[in-house]
């Protein structure tokens, strides 16, 4: 059944459960109102969310009819419980977080590719210009060079001389040359920086979910964090982490590349050499 907010493109809830019990902590997490394209990584994010709330619904449904089952007693109710949570509810939680870091790894790379616009190293007539300019400015009164570095017209030449220099260099604020810097990327890199900030949300919000879904399990186990993070660690093992190198799963058991599958693609970790898939699956 579609919900209200999904019919406006929202979905998720305010908490990790779907109801509060007496006593029992419910998690603050963050509602999905990010729209995502087949097939990116945000429509993976979206899924690592989605699955980690049907994964603690159906915990706490099994939980319930566990409980009004009379075959067993309180201790065996616990360990049936526990039982589920620990080998349906942690694989989700685990795969959650590879999508996460994953996709940490994508953002990182994005950010890598913002740079500031930089000048022809081989013009030196500009140059020249340019450190006049910054000569300039510094002879200028304050209020002066700061309405010349606040204005929205701002000529490119003693925007670029601005920026391409420390603030000492112009005389011009650091709050000033802050905004210089990000209008010249906003200009230069306008759809990534979008692109990164809708990722950047994005993770944030699967993140609220995936680690507050774990932790409400945890809860339910009745182990501290040390004890469930020690029993889980097997499990999370055993989970198969593709080797991802351009794109393409390194199938080590036939000792072939080959195309992955959405699933691979989505969970799998690029590297470029063994060893480093092995830190990253590790980390």
């Amino acid at each position: 059944m579609t919900t209200v907010g999904e019919k406006f493109g929202v979905k998720g809830r305010r908490r990790i459960l779907q109801a509060d019990v007496p006593g029992r902590p419910n998690h603050a997490i963050h509602f999905w109102e990010i729209k995502s394209r087949p097939g990116s990584t945000i429509e993976r994010l979206e899924k690592a969310y989605l699955n980690t709330l049907a994964a603690v619904d159906l915990a706490e449904s099994i939980g319930k009819q566990i409980a009004a089952d009379s075959r067993y007693t309180e201790a065996g109710r616990q360990d049936q419980h526990r039982a589920h949570i620990m080998h349906q509810g942690v694989p989700v939680f685990h795969q959650g977080r590879r999508t996460i870091s994953k996709a940490k790894q994508e953002l990182d790379e994005m950010r890598g590719r913002l740079q500031l616009p930089k000048a022809d190293p081989t013009d030196a007539a500009g140059a020249i210009a340019r450190m006049e300019i910054r000569t300039w400015l510094r002879s200028l009164p304050q209020g002066e060079r700061d309405k010349i570095s606040r204005a929205e017209d701002i000529d490119p030449q003693i925007r670029m001389a601005i920026i391409e220099k420390p603030p000492a260099m112009s005389g011009v604020a650091d709050t000033h040359i802050a905004l210089l810097k990000e209008k010249a990327l906003r200009e230069a890199h306008g759809s990534l920086i979008d692109d990164i900030a809708e990722l950047e949300t994005a993770i944030n919000v699967a993140t609220s979910a995936v680690e507050a879904g774990r932790d409400s399990a945890r809860i339910d186990t009745g182990m501290t964090p040390e004890q469930f993070n020690e029993a889980a660690a097997p499990i999370e093992a055993r989970e198969t982490v593709p080797w991802l190198r351009k794109g393409k799963v390194i199938d080590l058991e036939r000792g072939v590349m080959r195309e992955p599958t959405e699933d691979e693609l989505a969970n799998g970790i690029e590297a470029p050499n063994l060893e480093e898939f092995n830190r990253l699956k590790a980390a």
